[in-house]
């Protein structure tokens, strides 16, 4: 029962995904876009991880922490570039 229910939450997240990817896309400002592929990218570490639970598979949850400690480099990196207007 739990394995179809993490299924039908894939589903939906594979959903908002795009309705965020379409804000990343054509956001109107920035900051709208910032937020919206920190909404992707928090949207693709749950589906890894559920992707993990699903096929007993451990391993992705490995893959998971790295993505999320990857992407908040990234975020950093971006904030940083748009606040000063350089990286250094």
């Amino acid at each position: 029962m739990i394995d179809f229910s993490l299924k039908g939450v894939l589903i939906g997240l594979v959903l908002l995904s795009f309705l965020a990817l379409y804000r990343v896309i054509w956001g109107p400002h920035t900051g709208d876009r910032l937020v919206a592929s920190n909404v992707v990218l928090t949207n693709v570490v749950l589906m890894i991880i559920i992707f993990a639970y699903l096929f007993g598979n451990y391993y992705y949850i490995d893959v998971a922490f790295v993505y999320v400690l990857s992407s908040f480099a990234g975020t950093v990196c971006i904030l940083k570039s748009l606040g000063k207007g350089k990286l250094s």
